[in-house]
């Protein structure tokens, strides 16, 4: 499924508290604190029986607990501002000292999540269901990664558990609708859609969800007033500007468009979705390849997104006949997918124009094989709302 689909809320508030039971209901929050580190690694130990000597000392302890607690508030930091790509390498090294501490695998695997690393996410998030079972915040994680792996049936299985234990999750809700509607079971699909509305009436969240569900089939007006009551309601709440800016792209407002992706980066600097969703803009909607430029590598070193980031920056700089980089960007990005129809194509084009006749109908000839293997998906993505005007420079 599109990653435009599933786009969970990032991290809003950090909880100081050692209650790792603890979750922030509305979005999926990282678990804070390490005093469950130090009660997992005395519970370790008294599963085990080493011989005497192999113990570590009272003071060993402390230290390693210690040291994973510094891991940790850095990671938190890290996903805070939105760099996912980096928290994730910090929170694996809390991982290698404590793997059997629920709320440090649940770190890990939402962070590789967000990161768009959803094969990597699965294990520590399976890790942490083995030693908690039925973590509501856990299961919806690792739910909703299987959906982004087309793994649908899976996915929608985790879901089910966590609505059971958290009836009223927006998330959970929306995401086990989708993963119905991927299913072909409607009827499923649309309790799901009920019940958000009947469980969450006064819910920002619910209404930006909504307002995403309506752009996803092309009623941005629709989408416009669920956006409207989400802004009432929470002005502060992240992706609310993003949602908003594409839906005025559907609208074919470039102004406003542009105007709520500014404030949602403003508001957010961490989003890696909306500074490249700006770049974007910049790229398809006003032709200003240098500013696109600018907002696309912002993103990129967000971690987050790489191929279609060097996807983009490809274009671009192959807009600005900067043929050298368009290539190195586009190889980057066909070696990180290499089923990359656009990427192929795009490739060849560059090709094509340097002079390298062969390789440029090799890249062409991959794209139409890869384009003949692609199934049918539902269009969601920011470049869909405008590459179809875009003629002969991208292949249909």
């Amino acid at each position: 499924m599109s990653p435009s689909i599933l786009d969970p809320l990032p991290l809003r508030l950090l909880r100081p508290s050692m209650d790792y039971r603890t979750s922030i209901r509305w979005g999926n929050p990282l678990r804070l604190g390490m005093c469950c580190l130090i009660l997992g690694a005395m519970s370790l130990s008294s599963m085990q029986t080493p011989k005497l000597e192999s113990w570590p000392s009272p003071e060993q302890k402390k230290l390693k607990a210690e040291q994973a607690d510094r891991w940790n508030n850095q990671g938190l930091h890290l996903f805070a501002e939105g760099r996912f790509a980096e928290a994730a390498e910090v929170f694996q090294k809390v991982y290698e000292l404590f793997p059997d501490v629920p709320d440090v695998g649940y770190n890990l695997g939402l962070a590789y999540q967000q990161a768009g690393k959803y094969e990597l996410s699965l294990e520590p998030l399976q890790r942490s269901l083995k030693h908690r079972p039925g973590d509501p915040a856990v299961l919806r994680a690792l739910g909703v990664s299987l959906l982004y792996l087309n793994r649908l049936r899976e996915g929608a299985d985790q879901l089910e558990k966590s609505i059971q234990a958290d009836p009223k999750n927006v998330d959970a809700l929306y995401n086990l609708a989708l993963a119905y509607y991927g299913l072909k079971e409607f009827d499923r699909a649309e309790v799901c859609l009920r019940w958000m509305f009947e469980r969450n009436p006064d819910s920002a969240l619910l209404h930006l969800r909504t307002a995403n569900a309506h752009r996803i089939n092309r009623r941005y007006k629709e989408a416009l007033a669920e956006l409207q009551k989400a802004l009432a309601l929470d002005p502060n709440l992240p992706s609310l500007y993003l949602e908003l800016g594409l839906t005025y792209i559907g609208l074919k407002n470039g102004v406003a468009a542009r105007g709520a992706l500014e404030e949602e980066v403003r508001r957010h600097p961490g989003s890696a979705e909306a500074q490249l969703t700006l770049g974007e803009l910049f790229l398809l909607v006003d032709h200003d390849y240098a500013h696109a430029v600018e907002f696309i590598r912002r993103a990129r070193e967000l971690g987050i997104a790489p191929v279609r980031a060097e996807y983009d920056l490809g274009d671009a700089h192959l807009r600005l006949n900067q043929l050298d980089q368009a290539e190195a960007h586009l190889r980057r990005a066909i070696v990180l997918d290499p089923n990359h129809r656009r990427g192929h194509y795009l490739l060849g084009q560059v090709l094509q124009r340097q002079g390298k006749s062969s390789e440029a109908r090799d890249q062409f000839a991959l794209a139409e094989i890869l384009q003949k293997r692609e199934q049918t998906e539902l269009v969601t993505s920011f470049r869909t709302l405008v590459e179809d005007k875009e003629g002969p420079n991208q292949p249909k």
